[in-house]
């Protein structure tokens, strides 16, 4: 089963070195949880409509997923521009910029958690030179907290995650100093087969069609 992601979304146009990143989880599937809105602004377990999703996928893939009639959103990775198309997931790297409206958020991925936690400011006394250590404030920060949505999203929830094997380390990347697609890297993957239903939804598989020639009785 995917766990939760830890993000660090930057904002690299923010008026105040204070307002720069912002450390968030993205929850498995598509459900309730990080979302970008259609004025660029990222929002948490909200039900009104989205630009863009922010998930994981089955095969621990951070995804970014725009809505049928949402407004337009854009993704650049190394020089590559992709103009996001409606109901088919991307995948996110490291280094991806995401532009929303006119506020464009680069993603950094962090990692595995094991609980999940509302997006929160990253403080200036956690940003060193280095961004290693603010990596590891993310991950032990979700892990530290209850899991499921908070804030203004009351009576919704995110289901709580399965529990990560504490025994299995987690090394977090280093935002600051990870290196930035290259132009010889592949292209940026779109998944045309549509998200996989949620675990309570029953699969029903067709009858099958009887042998060519044959006839019923």
């Amino acid at each position: 089963m995917p766990k939760p992601i830890a993000v660090c979304l930057e904002d690299p146009g923010a008026r105040a070195e204070a307002e720069r990143f912002l450390r968030c989880v993205a929850v498995p599937g598509r459900r309730p949880g990080l979302r970008i809105d259609p004025a660029g602004a990222v929002t948490w377990c909200s039900e009104a409509p989205a630009a863009c999703e922010l998930w994981v996928s089955a095969d621990d893939k951070l995804m970014l997923f725009r809505p049928e009639a949402a407004v337009a959103v854009r993704l650049r990775r190394a020089g590559r521009v992709l103009d996001v198309p409606e109901a088919k997931p991307v995948v996110l790297r490291t280094g991806d910029e995401v532009t929303v409206d006119r506020r464009t958020l680069r993603v950094h991925l962090h990692g595995e958690v094991s609980s999940v936690v509302a997006p929160s400011p990253l403080p200036a006394a956690e940003r060193p030179g280095s961004l290693r250590r603010a990596a590891a404030v993310v991950a032990i920060g979700a892990a530290a907290f209850a899991p499921g949505c908070g804030g203004s999203s009351a009576g919704t929830r995110a289901p709580d995650p399965e529990p990560a094997d504490a025994s299995v380390a987690v090394e977090p990347a280093d935002a600051a100093v990870a290196p930035e697609p290259e132009a010889g890297e592949p292209d940026i993957e779109i998944r045309y087969i549509p998200p996989a239903p949620s675990e309570d939804m029953k699969l029903v598989v067709p009858p099958a069609e009887p042998p060519a020639g044959s006839r019923e009785e």
